[in-house]
């Protein structure tokens, strides 16, 4: 069987979920290939936190190489790559140093975007070389090189089938849904949790039941949540799912939702699976340059009001996309 190397800088959680619709595209247009993958110094989730979803598409990894940018040392100083060779390398970074080294791996054809493709065995089209894209759609194009297809934007993630069939426990057939993910990482990103307080109270009232999605840092709002809504579910706090992470908690729960609203921020990532539509509000980052191309995913940004401050985003303005969409009974 033929074999490809993809290097990447590692994956932290939400790197790791949005390229996985990447693994998808090397499955769909490589299917007699081994995939591999390789990290210089950082490590990936690929290999830990999401490996019962990556172990379908990646065969083996080269985690935490640690490579050597001077050609009189060997290539890494964890693997014997020297002994290695591949058909295909595809390198996903565009530090020269990394990509020199990576090239001096056994191989036959070398693919990376690095310096405007000048390292790449296939060059790079021009009229590619130099557009700024959603990270994704610049991996894609590199793909391209290889194999021509258009991307499966339909593409669901892979869920765990146990956390699934837990969750049927909790959650009722027939139920209006919603999921709601307040929090960010970056305070920046956050929109105001009394916005939040009122387009939940909109939704109950349209006989919609929430289920809230708070991360480490957003504790502080669920006793606030829980005094206002008292029939929301809180699936973190749920027994059933005490031996399940909350990444595979909240990708499964995407099955059960009519839709779900969130930040820019980690937990958005986990509701992007494509099972349900997710109504993504952005601030102050650019939603073009940050939002991937798949069909359950609506963004509103600060911008359409000329403004980089997500709380600038009126609730209304979010109503009008629900009713818009008919993701409920107006």
């Amino acid at each position: 069987m033929k074999s490809i190397l993809v290097f990447s800088n590692g994956e932290k959680i939400g790197d790791g979920i949005i390229k996985l619709p990447l693994l998808n595209e090397f499955k769909r247009r490589l299917p007699n290939y081994k995939l591999y993958w390789m990290t210089d110094q950082g490590s990936t989730v690929y290999a830990s936190t999401l490996k019962n979803i990556t172990s379908n598409y990646i065969y083996t990894f080269f985690e935490k190489a640690n490579l050597n940018y001077f050609f009189s040392r060997k290539i890494s100083n964890k693997f014997d790559l020297e002994k290695e060779y591949f058909d295909i390398i595809f390198d996903t970074q565009k530090s020269v140093l990394r990509t020199l080294t990576l090239k001096r791996i056994k191989h036959k054809t070398f693919i990376s975007g690095a310096a405007s493709g000048i390292f790449s065995d296939i060059k790079l089209p021009k009229k590619i070389k130099n557009q700024r894209k959603y990270y994704l759609e610049n991996l894609y194009d590199l793909l391209d090189l290889i194999v021509k297809l258009k991307v499966d934007n339909n593409f669901k993630f892979p869920l765990n089938e146990d956390v699934k069939q837990s969750l049927k426990q909790i959650l009722k057939q027939n139920q209006n849904y919603v999921g709601i993910a307040p929090g960010a990482g970056e305070k920046n990103k956050i929109w105001p949790i009394q916005n939040y307080i009122e387009i939940c109270k909109y939704l109950e009232a349209k006989d919609c039941i929430l289920i809230f999605y708070l991360g480490p840092n957003e504790k502080e709002y669920e006793e606030v949540l829980k005094s206002h809504f008292q029939k929301a579910i809180f699936l973190e706090n749920e027994l059933l799912l005490s031996n399940y992470s909350n990444i595979e908690i909240i990708m499964a729960s995407t099955k059960f939702l009519k839709f779900a609203i969130s930040n820019d921020s980690g937990v958005s990532h986990m509701l992007s699976t494509n099972y349900c539509p997710l109504i993504k509000l952005f601030g102050p980052k650019d939603a073009k340059k940050f939002t991937p191309k798949i069909k359950n995913l609506i963004t509103i940004s600060s911008s359409e009001v000329n403004s980089d401050r997500v709380e600038d985003i009126k609730v209304s303005r979010l109503i009008k996309t629900i009713e818009d969409m008919k993701f409920i009974n107006v």
